[in-house]
């Protein structure tokens, strides 16, 4: 599975990013493009500590959360729940939020796996490798709602 932790895998959604424009058509989902790319923004910045939001989960959930995310199985499209301080819903600079998402993975990529991690809200206690994997899998699932 791509991990963030990667140079070639960061370089490929760097890439895939800059190809997004406000004009970009929406595949599935509600937000605008810059609107999704705050989003995956601000799940960054939660990889961070930066952002927080209590965990909402319980360890039977989590660990089924855990198993399909971590699997090879696409992240169905309009079924996850989007963490209160995750919700994109204001007007953004697309070419802003472009800014932000190059230095924000690179931020995150820069943290050791080994480091304490935040526990997610939905997914509770993380390592820094699920992390990394994870960073790939919802990065790619919203670049796919807009066609790249």
């Amino acid at each position: 599975m791509k991990t963030i932790f990667e140079s070639a895998v960061r370089k490929e959604l760097i890439d895939r990013v800059s190809k997004l424009s406000v004009h970009s058509l929406r595949v599935f989902g509600n937000m605008r493009p810059e609107q999704g790319l705050h989003h995956i923004n601000e799940a960054f910045r939660l990889y961070l500590g930066e952002v927080t939001s209590p965990y909402h989960g319980n360890a039977l959930k989590s660990a089924i959360f855990k198993l399909i995310t971590f699997s090879p199985i696409p992240i169905p499209r309009e079924k996850g729940k989007t963490a209160p301080p995750l919700v994109s819903e204001g007007t953004y600079n697309i070419q802003t939020e472009k800014t932000r998402f190059a230095e924000l993975l690179e931020r995150v990529a820069s943290k050791s796996k080994s480091a304490e991690w935040p526990i997610h809200p939905f997914f509770g206690k993380m390592t820094g490798d699920q992390y990394g994997k994870l960073g790939y899998k919802h990065t790619d699932h919203h670049l796919q709602q807009f066609g790249v």
